[in-house]
Formats: structure tokens, C-alpha cells, sequence
């Protein structure tokens, strides 16, 4: 007897999510049940009268409630497609149908119903000059079919005037037919090259073969299989997370990939680099590094990261889970250090000013500013770890926007060394000494840790002697190391060359180009913030993001300038409201530059107005509570929302005052991408007086 599998659709987990919440968990009860044994004679599979596919059943989770089965003649497969209220369900499930793709073997949903409303398509009479046929005429229907397009609609395809005519039915395509035809539309890819964008794959399937089809690359885009009863509730308890379970068969070839040594992975936002990551550790811990006592390391720059990151492995993962350590890179240098014995002191940003104002005074004019002092001595001096006067002189200034000769350089020192010399007699340390000084233990103590491998993410923000440290921590060996990152998203660390920080990536690298968060709209407003300017991939080279598109389309981003903060205020205040009539609270953000605009402007607009509102703290997590959140630029890294709203986005705001060099400014534009590629359907700028020079 064949033991019974399931499968999720990912229309079941969208269908899933629109219910009320008593009425979610019921189905929770009754898939456990299900799940256990979909062949008990408890389950009542009930035929559907008229239904395009004789496979497709219903099965009751109370007396309005039903959810409809794909149920197999032959084999063991059940595939769960849709949940509703009765009339609803056996209305779904009658304009639906399941079929094997004749060409890509995937398995494919189609709706009846659109079909049986196409038109019939006549070709040309007459020839027409080239740049008067549609996107699709010229095109073979043997290449179209060969996109995964199936056959059935072949003539609304060959309809489609440009892209807002492919959007208007992306809904009734399969997720690589719409994304190979994209490519070609938008980027007059030839068939092959759209395939390989797409992932697109071509396997000979048997038109009644369910279970090899629904193995087939294609097909794990929308159905999943569900691998035990304590999974199902994971993803059931779960908030609805596609990308938890749904990867593209780009991510899942990353994932899946046995790399020689250290692997690096590029994509602007929004194109799954996290995700990636995630399952990427969640295959090491499962299928490569095995024994009970090896950990897989996961590590980012900062603490919310980090925790969010924990918060989404522990749904991902099963047993699994408890052999993948994730943490930010300074508590794992806390701790390493701590382990040997040795007190860690890191200097507070009060004290790390008054000892700056205590050098510069104690040496004396040099004529340069304080603000370019420090990024002097971040930028250059603890960024190559330099300790003497000699190491300074001769340190390569490249990428700084300002020339300094010799004597300038001579001049500036007594400075460094003076706040040095003021660190050293408290025993205090900053974050690079702290990374350092773990680095070098490692070097001349070597301790016994368990890590197999390491992934890295947002490795952009990351310093030298941080990349130093991971390749310190993992032994060299095959999959050791995986990285991921976008330095068009960099506003924390500088530029780094990761080969010389000791990790060779050539010939192991891999670029994601589709955006699945932000509509096109957002990804080009967000992406103009950076155009013409020069950004590096990480490791010494340009990071050149052809081919970076969303598939998604919306709303452009609206830009609004008022003359008074009371003006934007009452803007503001009738758009949230108008936004909470289609979205929860909790999808809503409104971003500011500074934490203290959070507190003194918007938090009390908020408040007065009597709209529920969270701000979400420096270390607390996201989902706590409801409300429209309240974040900071820097606070929002790593995080999405429906609806964005960037506010008090002023002259003078962003960039702050003081902000000079050509690296500083870039810091800031990058801030302004990140927190603007947060939106997922709609973005909403707004400032008084003067808008930002950035815009």
C-alpha cells in the first residue's frame, strides 16, 4: 500500500489567509486529521457536479465550510487547492481545472472560465511592418508553448498589446509562462534566454503522472509538499510567508548547489537574498553537516536582524532548527572573547564624544572638521586596523572623497593618537577593536568550535575585520561559506574586498534579478535614488544590476511637499485612515530619518488623531503588538509593508547637517533606497518647507 503524500497549493494558503479567525482554526483541526491519514474513512470526498476536472473533490470542515481536494484515481497524492464558504468553494472549484503541461511537465492550474471567454483570434490577413505586430505574433506557438503558456491560452497571449495588457492576466497564467513572456515584452529577451531568466524546465511528463508532476521545479513554485502533521501546523499557525515554502527555481538551485568553497550571492532588494540564505542553512543543517555536534552558523550586522531572522528559522525549520545558531556579529565576538576570559569594555557614543572633543582641543587646529576626523579614523584608520604613525602615512586612502598629502596626514595623527592612547587607559574598546581583538584570539588560542559552515547576510555592511573573522571561524572545505548582499543597500559598513580579507569567491558567485516584494513603480523610484552612481559588488569589481525587474505592477509613488507641518500632518493622518479601510494597522509604516522625529512629530500626530500606532523599538520585536508602525530608516532594514509612508523627508533632515563627503552622502542615498523598497504595493513621500535634495 503506497503511503499518502500532501501537498499544499499555494492558492490554498492564500484562501486560507482571507478567513475569519475562528473559522481558521477549525481547518487547522481538521487538516491535522487530514494530514495524518487523508484516507480515512472519516473523510467524506464529495464529487462536484459540473466540475471541468473529475479529480477535483470537497471535504467538509463544518456546515459552511469546505475545502476542495484535488484527489487522485491512481497513487497516493492529494493536493489541497482551495478553502471557502460552501457556495464559494464548489464555485471555485467548477471553473478550475489541473493538467500536466504537454511540454514542461509541470503541473498547471486553469481557469475554465477565463478560457471559455477568449475570443477567437484571427491572424493577419495582410502582412504588417515588423514594429506593428504585438509582442507575441512573430513568435512560434511551438516556442510559446515552450515558455509553459498552455496551449488552451495561446490566444490571449497572442492578444497582449504591451505590458499592461501581460499584467491584466497574469493571474491566469502559471508563474514561468508570465515570467518567461515578461522578459521577452520588457526586455526583448529571445525565447531561450527568457526560459533560462525564467528557470523555466523542459522534462518529458505523463499527462496522468500527478506525482512526478508535482515534483517538477515548476510545479514547487505553487504546490508544496508537506512533509509531517507537526509542518502543517507550523505553516498553519504561521502568518501567510509564500516565500517560506514557495522558492523560484533560481533560489532553489542556489540553495540546493554544492559550492567548492566560499559562494557569494547578489540582488538589489526585495530579490530573496534573505530567503535564499534561509534555506540555504536549513539544506547544510539537514543534508550536509549531519553529526549531532556541528552548527551552522548564521550571522548579520545587526540585533533585529538577527532576531528576525531566528524568528523566521524557527518557523522554516523542524529539528533542524536547534543546530543553527543565529546571532549578530558582535555578540559572537562578546561571547568569543568572554569564553577566553577577557573583560569586554565597548566605549558608549557619549563618552566616544567628549573624547573626541578632548583630542581635537588638546592638539589643536588642524583645519579639518570634527565630523571629518571620525570618518577619517573609521574609514581608514580602524578599517585597516592601523596603530602607528608609520602604518597612517602609507595607508591606502582609496574611495575617500577628500586628498590628504603627507604633511596633512602628519598633522591629523597626534589626534588619532591622542584618542587612542585615552581608549587604551580605560580599557575601552569599539566595535572594530572588539571584532579585532576576537580575530587575532582565534589566531594565537585556537578554541574548539562546533561551526561546519557559516552564511552571512547584508554582507555589504560588514567591515573588513568582521570578513576576517568568519573565515577565521568556519574550516576551508566545500560549502564553508555563504554570503549574500547589496551594496546598493550599504549604510552601515565601507567598501570591502572580500579577497583580501582571505575568502576567494571567484567562479562561485550568483546574481537573483526579480524583485518579488516592491512593485515595478517602487523598484525604478527607489533605484533612481542611486542611478549614475558607481557601486562595487563586494569583492573589488562594479556591481552591474542588468535585469533587475519586479513582475509586479501598482500605483506610481506619490511625492507630496506642504508648506507648514500642520499641512503634511493632516495629509498624513486622512491617508493612514483611508489606508486602514483595506489593511491592517500592523502593513502600515511611516519612516523617518531620525528617532527623534519618530518621538516628537509623528507618534503624537498618531496619537491625537486616535489612530492605534507601535514604534518599533531598537531591539523589540515587530510583530508585538497592532497598530500602524512608527520606525526609523535604519530600524526598518530587513523588514516589509504594504504601504510605506517616508515622512518628514525635509532639507536639512536628510542628509543631516554636516553631511559632506562623497561617501557620506552615498551613505545616505543608499538609506533612502532601503526604506523606500520596504513597500510592497504602495509608497508615499511627504516633507514641508523644502524636499530633501536626494529626491
Amino acid at each position: 500500500m503506497l503511503t499518502p503524500t500532501l501537498y499544499l497549493a499555494e492558492s490554498f494558503l492564500e484562501a486560507l489567509d482571507r478567513l475569519p479567525q475562528d473559522q481558521r482554526k477549525k481547518v487547522r483541526d481538521f487538516l491535522g486529521k487530514f494530514c495524518a491519514d487523508p484516507t480515512a474513512a472519516s473523510i467524506n470526498y464529495e464529487p462536484i457536479h459540473d466540475t471541468r476536472d473529475d479529480r477535483v473533490r470537497t471535504v467538509r470542515i463544518d456546515r459552511t465550510y469546505r475545502a476542495v481536494v484535488l484527489h487522485p484515481r491512481t497513487g497516493a497524492d492529494y493536493v489541497l487547492v482551495w478553502v471557502d464558504h460552501h457556495d464559494a468553494a464548489m464555485a471555485w472549484a467548477k471553473r478550475k481545472s489541473f493538467a500536466v503541461n504537454p511540454v514542461t511537465g509541470a503541473m498547471q492550474v486553469i481557469d475554465t472560465e477565463f478560457v471559455a471567454s477568449l475570443a477567437e483570434r484571427q491572424p493577419p490577413a495582410t502582412p504588417k511592418p515588423l514594429d506593428a505586430y504585438k509582442p507575441f505574433e512573430l513568435i512560434s506557438d511551438a516556442d510559446l508553448l515552450r515558455t509553459g503558456v498552455p496551449a488552451v491560452l495561446l490566444p490571449a497571449v497572442r492578444a497582449i498589446a504591451d505590458l499592461d495588457d501581460l499584467a491584466a492576466i497574469q493571474h491566469y497564467l502559471p508563474a514561468e509562462a508570465y515570467e518567461a513572456l515578461f522578459w521577452i515584452a520588457a526586455e526583448q529577451c529571445s525565447v531561450d534566454q527568457a526560459l533560462e531568466h525564467a528557470g523555466v524546465t523542459l522534462t518529458q511528463t505523463a499527462a496522468d503522472d500527478l506525482t512526478t508532476a508535482l515534483a517538477h521545479p515548476d510545479s514547487r513554485r505553487r504546490f508544496h509538499l508537506v512533509d509531517s502533521v507537526a509542518e502543517l501546523q507550523e505553516i498553519l499557525d504561521a502568518p501567510l510567508e509564500k516565500w517560506r515554502i514557495f522558492l523560484h527555481p533560481s533560489q532553489a538551485r542556489l540553495v540546493a548547489r554544492h559550492f567548492n568553497g566560499p559562494a557569494r550571492v547578489l540582488g538589489g532588494a526585495g530579490t530573496g537574498k534573505t530567503v535564499v540564505a534561509m534555506h540555504r542553512a536549513r539544506r547544510l543543517a539537514r543534508d550536509v553537516f549531519t553529526a549531532p555536534d556541528d552548527r551552522i552558523l548564521f550571522t548579520t550586522f545587526t540585533r533585529n536582524l538577527a532576531a528576525n531572522i531566528r524568528h523566521n528559522l524557527r518557523n522554516l525549520c523542524g529539528a533542524e532548527f536547534d543546530r543553527i545558531e543565529v546571532t549578530h556579529f558582535h555578540a559572537l565576538a562578546v561571547r568569543l572573547l568572554e569564553r577566553a576570559g577577557q573583560q569586554v569594555h565597548v566605549l558608549d557614543d557619549a563618552t566616544a564624544a567628549q573624547l573626541w572633543r578632548n583630542a581635537v582641543e588638546q592638539v589643536g587646529a588642524t583645519g579639518f572638521t570634527e565630523a571629518f576626523l571620525k570618518q577619517e579614523w573609521a574609514a581608514v584608520v580602524q578599517a585597516q586596523g592601523i596603530t602607528e604613525r608609520r602604518e597612517y602615512l602609507q595607508a591606502s586612502r582609496q574611495g575617500q572623497s577628500t586628498p590628504l598629502n603627507r604633511s596633512q596626514r602628519a598633522a591629523i595623527w597626534p589626534i588619532f593618537a591622542h584618542y587612542r592612547a585615552a581608549l587604551d587607559a580605560h580599557n575601552w574598546l569599539e566595535w572594530p577593536d572588539v571584532i579585532r581583538q576576537a580575530r587575532r584570539l582565534l589566531a594565537t588560542q585556537p578554541l574548539h568550535l562546533p561551526y561546519r559552515a557559516a552564511i552571512v547576510d547584508e554582507t555589504q555592511d560588514l567591515h573588513a575585520e568582521e570578513l576576517r573573522l568568519v573565515r577565521a571561524l568556519i574550516p576551508e572545505g566545500p560549502n564553508d561559506l555563504f554570503f549574500v548582499g547589496d551594496a546598493h543597500q550599504r549604510i552601515y559598513g565601507q567598501p570591502v574586498v572580500m579577497a583580501h580579507c582571505g575568502i576567494a569567491i571567484r567562479g562561485r558567485s550568483a546574481r537573483l534579478r526579480i524583485n518579488y516584494r516592491t512593485t515595478e513603480q517602487i523598484r525604478r523610484w527607489a533605484t533612481a535614488l542611486l542611478a549614475d552612481i558607481a557601486v562595487d559588488d563586494l569583492d573589488g569589481g562594479q556591481d552591474e544590476p542588468h535585469g533587475y525587474r519586479s513582475l509586479l505592477s501598482g500605483p506610481p509613488p506619490t511625492v507630496r511637499v506642504f508648506a507648514t507641518q500642520a499641512e503634511e500632518a493632516a495629509y498624513l493622518i486622512d491617508e493612514v485612515r483611508a489606508l486602514c479601510e483595506t489593511s491592517a494597522p500592523e502593513r502600515i509604516c511611516i519612516v523617518t530619518r531620525t528617532h527623534r522625529q519618530v518621538r516628537e512629530t509623528y507618534m503624537p500626530m498618531l496619537r491625537e488623531a486616535g489612530l492605534p500606532y507601535l514604534i518599533l523599538e531598537a531591539d523589540a520585536p515587530d510583530d508585538i503588538g497592532s497598530g500602524v508602525r512608527l520606525a526609523t530608516m535604519h530600524r526598518v532594514k530587513g523588514l516589509e509593508f504594504e504601504h510605506v509612508l517616508i515622512a518628514g523627508l525635509n532639507d536639512g533632515v536628510m542628509p543631516p547637517p554636516g553631511t559632506v563627503t562623497e561617501a557620506e552622502l552615498l551613505r545616505e542615498r543608499c538609506l533612502l533606497h532601503v526604506a523606500a523598497s520596504r513597500a510592497r504595493e504602495t509608497l508615499t513621500v511627504t516633507a514641508w518647507g523644502r524636499l530633501s535634495r536626494l529626491v
